[in-house]
């Protein structure tokens, strides 16, 4: 669901050099298509696309690491892939993309968001979609999944109950079980999705959304559902991230802005309102942005991480359970130690993740499927070292 300097994210590993495990500490250095937070899973992908390892709920092959995965695991599992570009969590499917461009993806379907060309699967290991080629980046949404072409044209798939597809229809049988392309979208550089709706940046800086409005979240000044793409109210946008229910726009000016739900103060304006315009949000000097499902991030240019939402179960990471923080809040590990030189981080469900350019991940939130990737069970209210192994290693 994550978060987009387009063309940087998938071009970062290139700025590694021979066999050095760490990555550079420069937060215009993105690395965030490695690390991605599904609502009750995370995953991380090796640098050279050699694997990806999974931890947390494996109920209906969520983890993707094939039939002996079992149920949940507290460490992460390797998975038996390569060739990966990037990779990206969802509600009860995952997905990636490989360096050839095509997309793989695993865990369960409802609507056909796997790409099996089924409204109803399961998948244990990723499975290749057949039916789309050519793709720079892809999305997994609520229940459905987004993928941008090379051309730059969109395409979505899964299920369209609130018009997330983005063709002009929605409802319970407007489903697709193959990439239908979204409409009067071009010259796209980037996108996201949140539950229901998506969002995609085009080479002119404008961001334009589409789906599920009923908390504001399309920034419309209502709370319509948008069966076809609409321009959001912000202009000259230089990075985005859809959460579950909310969008954030970093423009190139440097402000940030936010528009959907608010419950327990997740926008991080200070207030509980819901908000169905962009609000500006008071944070500055921010380089990208991360929301989850109740929570939020933004990565500063000096390396450090900043959180806010919803923290019942430590999710913020600011070393408390406090249950709403909802103005900026810097994250600390175990030692109430700032959190620095991060170069990647996620979030969804109720936990958290970054990856720092020595190659740690840390993780910190709710615990009970073993999400974190600690080795246990036990909720983290700050940011914590990680089973995961260094991505950057050769």
């Amino acid at each position: 669901m994550l978060k987009k300097l387009a063309l940087t994210a998938l071009a970062a590993s290139t700025l590694l050099v021979g066999s050095s495990i760490t990555a550079s500490a420069d937060s215009a250095v993105n690395y965030d298509h490695l690390l991605s937070a599904g609502t009750t899973n995370a995953y991380l992908a090796m640098e050279d696309g050699s694997s990806f390892y999974a931890t947390g709920s494996n109920g209906n092959g969520k983890l993707g690491v094939g039939a002996g995965g079992g149920n949940n695991k507290t460490s992460p599992m390797q998975a038996d892939v390569s060739d990966i570009a990037m990779i990206d969590a969802g509600d009860l499917h995952s997905t990636l993309l490989k360096k050839d461009g095509t997309i793989w993806s695993w865990g369960f379907a409802s609507y056909g968001e796997l790409g099996t060309g089924n409204k109803r699967d399961t998948a244990r290991v990723p499975v290749k979609n057949k039916y789309i080629d050519n793709v720079k980046e892809v999305r997994a949404g609520g229940q459905f999944t987004l993928a941008l072409k090379n051309d730059g044209t969109v395409w979505a798939y899964g299920e369209n109950n609130f018009g997330q597809l983005g063709i002009g229809t929605k409802g319970v049988s407007a489903f697709s079980v193959k990439p239908v392309q979204v409409q009067g979208l071009e010259d796209i550089v980037a996108i996201d999705a949140g539950d229901s709706f998506g969002a995609a940046l085009d080479k002119n800086n404008q961001l334009w959304v589409w789906g599920r409005g009923y908390d504001g979240a399309l920034g419309q000044d209502d709370k319509e559902n948008q069966l076809t793409p609409v321009q959001y109210r912000i202009d000259d946008i230089k990075t985005f991230t859809a959460g579950a229910d909310r969008i954030y726009v970093l423009t190139n000016s440097g402000e940030v802005y936010a528009s959907g739900s608010n419950t327990s103060g997740k926008l991080g304006d200070g207030t509980s309102t819901f908000r169905r315009s962009p609000v500006l949000i008071n944070i500055s000097d921010v380089n990208r942005l991360k929301a989850g499902k109740t929570q939020t991030f933004a990565l500063k240019n000096d390396g450090t991480l900043w959180g806010w939402g919803t923290n019942n179960e430590g999710q913020v990471g600011d070393g408390t359970d406090v249950f709403s923080v909802k103005v900026p809040s810097q994250v600390v590990d175990d030692t109430n130690t700032p959190l620095t030189d991060v170069v990647a981080f996620s979030a969804a469900g109720t936990h958290s993740h970054a990856l720092t350019a020595d190659g740690t991940v840390w993780s910190w939130g709710f615990n009970r499927n073993g999400e974190l990737g600690i080795g246990n069970t036990k909720q983290q209210n700050a940011a914590t070292k990680t089973n995961f192994p260094n991505p950057f290693s050769k």
